[in-house]
């Protein structure tokens, strides 16, 4: 029997330790748009002579994955949390629940150590998560488990008029077919997503109209080997890098003389669900303005893109700060 790529579940859970599997429950099944997991097979060439002028295969030495993850942003129902928040919290590093005050009127995000505010906190940090992840091929028998996993990039996307989406880089220390599972059910999208829309956007202390705004979180990993195990002992990571990037109407060029004089500046975002009442908030409290070019292509509005790149404040120690209420 054919098997339907409609019937594709998904499952992550951090892991006990690096490389050992947890042990997964329904409650771990994260509704996706498409999970792109590839296997990758590293093997060494044979060198040995041979009385056969056709080579030898090589040897297989190490099984990994990696790929890409993506899914709407939504507020997991009956809490503050994004659905599939072990992904953002591996992918950024740390998350605090009843960590923030989404402030509107001072546009930030306001953290509370003590857990005295009223909605989830997700933050840049040091920490290193690893994280086990299984998908399911329309069955129980036919299951991809990718252990030692770490998240090397997340992909927000907060374009107007459109459900906004978070995509996750992954790459695995190893893998293993599994069968006998029961399949997880993640209960469908019957959720209300976020749609671009009714946002409010601060830019350099000023309200701006923009569009096709994109954060990316980069994280450059390094493995640690050793002949203990058949992979890799570990995955740290070792930098971040956050960048993005909006589009708006040309009024003047003084994006581009900041640019220019280096000057820094701030960016919130903050975006309702009307149907939910929930929000998502966006708060980068320092960041420098890295390209800004002019279209003005015939017979269309003059725009400018806005390319920036946010650094760690040092009054605060933040770099950027997610917020969700459900």
């Amino acid at each position: 029997m054919a098997l339907k790529t409609r019937g594709i579940k998904f499952q992550a859970k951090k892991e006990v330790s690096f490389g050992v599997a947890p042990t997964f429950t329904n409650d771990d099944t994260i509704c996706i748009e498409k999970a792109d997991i590839n296997t990758k097979i590293d093997t060494v060439d044979r060198k040995c002579m041979s009385d056969t002028i056709v080579k030898q295969a090589g040897i297989p030495v190490r099984f990994t994955t990696d790929g890409n993850v993506s899914l709407e942003m939504d507020v997991k129902v009956g809490t503050n949390k994004f659905a599939g928040s072990v992904l953002y919290e591996a992918g950024l590093g740390g998350v605090l629940e009843n960590g923030a005050e989404i402030d509107s009127t001072n546009k930030k995000i306001n953290v509370k150590s003590d857990g005295s505010g009223d909605a989830t906190l997700y933050r840049i940090t040091d920490i290193t998560e690893s994280i086990a992840i299984r998908k399911f091929f329309d069955s129980g028998d036919v299951v991809l488990q990718s252990l030692g996993c770490v998240i090397n990039k997340v992909s927000l996307d907060f374009s107007q008029a459109n459900i906004l989406t978070a995509e996750f880089g992954i790459e695995g220390a190893t893998f293993q077919t599994m069968s006998g599972l029961s399949l997880p059910d993640c209960g469908g999208c019957n959720s209300i997503p976020f749609v671009g829309k009714n946002a409010i956007f601060d830019f350099y202390g000023n309200s701006v109209s923009a569009k096709n705004i994109k954060v990316d979180i980069s994280n450059k990993v390094t493995n640690e080997e050793a002949i203990n195990t058949d992979g890799y002992t570990g995955k740290v990571i070792v930098e971040k890098e956050i960048k993005g990037e909006f589009t708006c109407m040309l009024e003047n060029f003084d994006y581009l003389d900041k640019l220019k004089a280096q000057t820094e500046g701030s960016l919130y975002l903050e975006i309702p669900n009307s149907s939910t009442g929930g929000t998502i908030a966006l708060y980068i409290p320092r960041l420098k303005i890295t390209d800004a070019p002019v279209t003005d292509d015939a017979g269309s509005l003059i725009e400018v893109k806005v390319d920036f790149m946010a650094e760690t404040d040092s009054t605060t120690g933040e770099s950027l700060l997610l917020a969700t209420k459900g």
